[in-house]
């Protein structure tokens, strides 16, 4: 029996064609159903192309209905090993817990101009660079800016967080990417919501001096909040 690349979990549906032309199909069982194709090797190399495929096909069949989302490589040995996970008590629980939800990723970050607001209480160390422009005074004020910059992301950090978390049924948070980044969440609300979530930052964004930049993407599967326990051997890329 050949193997199955596994996409994810999701409820009895017909497929897009465009879907079906690509070998994707759903192995039912009762309400449940796997998202699979066809592999003929294992691991899947986790190529740019391949990664894209992945998430194509998880996110458009999240469009329609609740789909968790199984990480990018997974392959079952067979269509046994399907029916197998599908049977799974877990796998009901978090189809219901997930039917109406979806994940937003939020990144936020500051521009250049975020650097003479945070300079203007350094007066004295600035003022020591411009006479003596020597590696120590440099190094001083460099230190006291990046001080300056962790304060300003905790306090903005805790300005967006108070007012999405009314929003959100639940977020996570992970390190702010780059030197001027401020926020990296992943943020787990209802899929009438989203729009809500996008107004609130819009708000945010007007009253913050300097203003963060925010990157709001989705809705998506909750790929942050789905981690699918296998009772079957995998293969992983």
């Amino acid at each position: 029996m050949s193997a199955l690349y596994l996409y994810g979990i999701t409820r009895p549906r017909r497929l897009p064609r465009r879907l079906s032309a690509q070998g994707i199909s759903l192995i039912r069982s009762g309400d449940r159903a796997a998202i699979v194709s066809p592999v003929g090797s294992s691991p899947v190399e986790a190529t740019r192309r391949n990664l894209l495929a992945h998430a194509d096909v998880v996110e458009e069949l999240h469009q329609g209905c609740v789909v968790l989302p199984a990480r990018f490589g997974l392959v079952l040995p067979d269509r046994a090993a399907a029916v197998e996970l599908l049977a799974a008590d877990e796998i009901g629980r978090l189809l219901e817990a997930h039917r109406d939800n979806a994940e937003l990723t939020l990144k936020a970050s500051y521009d250049e101009s975020v650097f003479p607001d945070l300079t203007d209480g350094l007066g004295r160390l600035r003022e020591a660079y411009r006479r003596t422009p020597s590696l120590d005074n440099g190094i001083a004020l460099g230190e006291a800016v990046a001080a300056a910059l962790d304060d300003r992301r905790v306090s903005d950090a805790s300005t967006v967080l108070e007012t999405l978390e009314p929003l959100v049924l639940e977020l996570r948070v992970d390190e702010p990417e780059g030197e001027h980044g401020a926020l990296n969440l992943a943020l787990l609300v209802e899929r009438g919501r989203a729009d809500a979530v996008s107004e609130a930052l819009d708000g945010l964004a007007a009253r913050l001096s300097p203003p963060l930049r925010f990157k709001l993407v989705g809705p998506l599967p909750p790929y942050s909040f789905v981690d699918l326990e296998l009772p079957v051997s995998t293969s992983w890329a």
